[in-house]
């Protein structure tokens, strides 16, 4: 997922690129095309909800929470044996002997990993009905769902139910005409619309991740180490423009994931000219499911080494003496960057990891044989392949996570703001009128300020300031002291929102002796778990409903959020989603008392994310102080950051994912628009003939041409321009010839009539099916 905000800048280009002439004569305004962006972004925070993903969530609780506290050594035996029998009586007595005071006893000092089955790890999860705990947590299995694998939202599990309803809460904070606080910087620049129209749309797209949607290298076959055998993972042939006469884009791109796009693009083409003139919504609704599909034509760009494979290319006409390819990708690395602003301006040690990075992402990862526990098998620290032929995109493998979710979710809650500098980027800018609502809430709610603001050295006017408080930073205790009253109210929210928050429960070290910002370098870590553990009760007692002085009885979550609404953050139905979410979070923090509902989970979750990516941090120092491991072929290298292949190793979607975060976002930006002025041309004046577009997008999405080609030329033009203003449509005449691609109606009704998109979907349940088996470790 990355940054949502890179799929809004790129929405704000084309916005600004698309001539209100064209527009009018598809009746369509500049507010409208608000709703272009919301399906753009719907389709990232989708990711969200993926039941594979969820699948190794219930490993995980498998592991931590309930083995670790499992036991019994004559139980074990018990219930193997009884599987042995695979009788109901025996199954039956198992279940009676759960019950008992003995069974009750005997589950509480062994662990029982890798001394049963799966058949027998069942079992023994019907004695507690841990299997239906997990199974209403984390969603139920595919196998019990119908034949088609379809979930009603209910069953992707409370998990799945509390990000759903807390992403259209701040979907709501970030798009609603209702809300009265302006929001500053590039989302406020978005025209708002209304909140009804958020909530009907909201419900019809926010739907779940699958890979094609994202232009993602898709996991159909489980153990990597099997894919570069695999067709569907070898470059593709269909641009015969190469020196080897081979190589291209990845197959299963380029067979299906272009088929997928074209067929939208075609259904969208048919689908315009049955809107009535009077059909305000069914336009909407036409932008929003163009907005999905840009998404995917977006991706690639961000996801794949395309950019990389572009730059080299053109390095290559001017270098043909190297012995070898290794020789010559090694001094294209040395040189390719030498122009990069980034480059020039960052010191030594960045500058060894830039070359790195770019060596790495011109390679194929091998992988060790894959095992149930591990998503696409464990990357190899001995091999790679280089492959100068082959453009692909990454693999989304569980070590991505870190990169992905708390990104995300920072990212989500941090847009949102009213007065930038008001409080540090770390806290939301209702923090202060959030505070001082909390304050009039109660004796028990003001305690905790007084308490707080003592321990800080503050009194009581410095702390009545914060909320008319005029942009600017802080002083370091003010800062600490909201980070102090949030944590007591709101533990999850801090957790989810601050990395510095996340590296001190890391550290597992006290708030008075943590020094305050946002991306502190961690301290030695503690012996223990003691903060995460008060974290996690501090965020039980937060869902524990009270009363307060005016007879509202509701959890602090619940009452942060109608102080939100109240003090113009929020609306009504962004409001009554996150008491939604919470409400969700309540009832699963009460199933089990040995483990957490959804929001302690994620508390654990974070933290131990932070962890990961602050020791992958870590490798990477190490290895910026060797430049001989510059060029060093393992896939895995040592830090997860830069395992060759990876979303966090290729992906270009954030400000600070270089080197040619620039270029990708030119190219991304190009192509999105083009497919967007494409479209409005043809349907404000429809031709005889449809438009082609999988020769469209074969234009926009392929491996670079030897020749200069369009994005080398687009590539020129933004590093010629003082004003770093990116391209539009027409001034690249190459795209704007595209438009003359056309097929007959009876070829393009197969297009029409297509169900690349169902059998894409289908594959993903399929593999569901495949890993369901795996949700006991």
């Amino acid at each position: 997922m990355g940054d949502i905000s890179r799929h809004r800048d790129i929405f704000l280009n084309t916005r600004d690129a698309i001539p209100t002439s064209l527009l009018d004569r598809c009746k369509i305004t500049t507010d409208d095309l608000t709703f272009l962006e919301l399906g753009n972004y719907l389709t990232d925070v989708s990711q969200f909800r993926d039941p594979v993903t969820y699948i190794f969530a219930k490993q995980k609780i498998w592991r931590e929470n309930i083995l670790p506290g499992v036991a019994g050594s004559a139980l074990v035996l018990l219930i193997q044996g009884l599987t042995a029998l695979a009788s109901v009586a025996g199954a039956a007595a198992l279940m009676t002997l759960g019950k008992t005071k003995y069974g009750a006893l005997a589950l509480a000092t062994l662990p029982l990993q890798g001394l049963l089955s799966d058949r027998e790890h069942e079992m023994f999860a019907g004695i507690k009905g841990l299997d239906d705990w997990i199974d209403q947590m984390f969603g139920n299995p595919v196998e019990k769902l119908g034949p088609d694998g379809k979930r009603k939202p209910e069953q992707y599990g409370y998990v799945g139910q509390f990000f759903e309803h807390f992403i259209e809460g701040i979907t709501h904070l970030l798009f609603a005409q209702e809300i009265s606080k302006d929001i500053e910087g590039n989302w406020g620049k978005i025209s708002r619309i209304p909140e009804k129209s958020i909530s009907t749309v909201y419900k019809n797209f926010y739907t779940q991740y699958y890979p094609h949607e994202h232009t993602d290298q898709p996991p159909y076959v489980w153990d990597a180490s099997k894919r570069p055998s695999h067709a569907e993972y070898k470059p593709s042939t269909r641009q015969k423009s190469l020196s080897n006469n081979t190589g291209g884009i990845m197959k299963v791109v380029d067979d299906q994931y272009i088929r997928y796009l074209a067929e939208g693009l075609s259904k969208l083409e048919d689908d315009f000219p049955r809107i009535k003139d009077t059909d305000v919504d069914g336009r909407h609704d036409w932008l929003v499911r163009l907005g999905k599909i840009l998404h995917g034509i977006e991706d690639w760009y961000f996801h794949s080494n395309i950019v990389e494979l572009i730059h080299l290319s053109a390095y290559r006409s001017a270098h043909r003496d190297e012995p070898n390819d290794e020789a010559f990708v090694q001094r294209f690395v040395e040189e390719a960057l030498k122009s990069e602003p980034g480059f020039l301006t960052a010191q030594k040690p960045v500058q060894t990891e830039l070359k790195r990075k770019l060596y790495r992402r011109l390679r194929f990862p091998d992988y060790e044989p894959g095992t149930k526990t591990n998503s696409a098998g464990t990357a190899s620290k001995k091999t790679s392949t280089l492959r100068l032929d082959h453009a692909y995109p990454a693999f989304p493998s569980q070590q991505d996570t870190a990169h992905t979710l708390l990104g995300a979710l920072e990212n989500l809650e941090r847009k949102g703001r009213a007065r930038t500098g008001m409080v540090p980027s770390e806290w939301p800018p209702w923090a202060p009128c959030v505070i001082q609502k909390f304050t009039e809430a109660g004796d028990h709610w003001r305690k905790v300020v007084d308490e707080k603001a003592a321990a800080r050295g503050l009194d009581r006017s410095r702390i009545n300031q914060l909320v008319n408080s005029p942009p600017g930073t802080i002083e370091d205790k003010v800062h600490g002291f909201v980070g102090d009253v949030l944590r007591e109210w709101l533990p999850l929210v801090v957790t989810l929102l601050s990395e510095s928050e996340r590296q001190r429960l890391v550290a597992d070290m006290d708030p008075l002796q943590w020094p305050p910002g946002s991306g502190t370098s961690p301290r030695p870590a503690l012996p223990g778990k003691g903060q995460v553990e008060k974290q996690l009760k501090l965020h039980k007692l937060a869902l524990d409903p009270k009363t307060d002085a005016q007879g509202h009885r509701e959890n602090n979550y619940a009452r942060a959020a109608r102080f939100m609404r109240d003090c113009g953050f929020l609306n009504g139905p962004g409001y009554q989603a996150l008491i939604e979410a919470f409400a969700v979070d309540e009832k699963g923090e009460k199933m089990q008392d040995e483990t957490p509902g959804p929001g302690g989970f994620l508390i654990q979750f974070s933290v131990e994310l932070q962890k990961t990516l602050d020791e992958a941090e870590a490798a990477t120092e190490r290895l910026n102080k060797k430049e001989t491991a510059t060029f060093l072929p393992p896939s895995d290298n040592g830090s997860f950051n830069e395992i060759i292949g990876s979303h966090s190793l290729m992906s270009k979607d954030t400000l600070t994912s270089t080197p040619f975060f620039d270029d990708a976002n030119v190219l991304a930006s190009l192509a999105s628009q083009s497919v967007f002025h494409i479209m409005l041309e043809e349907v404000s004046a429809p031709g005889t003939e449809r438009l082609h577009w999988q020769k469209i997008l074969r234009n926009l999405i392929r491996y670079p041409e030897s020749t200069v080609g369009w994005e080398r030329r687009a590539l020129a033009l933004f590093k010629n321009n003082s004003s770093k203003q990116i391209p539009k449509f027409a001034d690249v005449p190459e795209l704007a010839n595209l438009k003359s691609a056309r097929l007959p109606a009876a070829v393009v009704n197969q297009l029409i009539n297509g169900k690349q998109a169902a059998q894409l979907e289908g594959r993903y349940v399929e593999l569901e099916k495949q890993l369901s088996r795996y949700r006991y470790p």
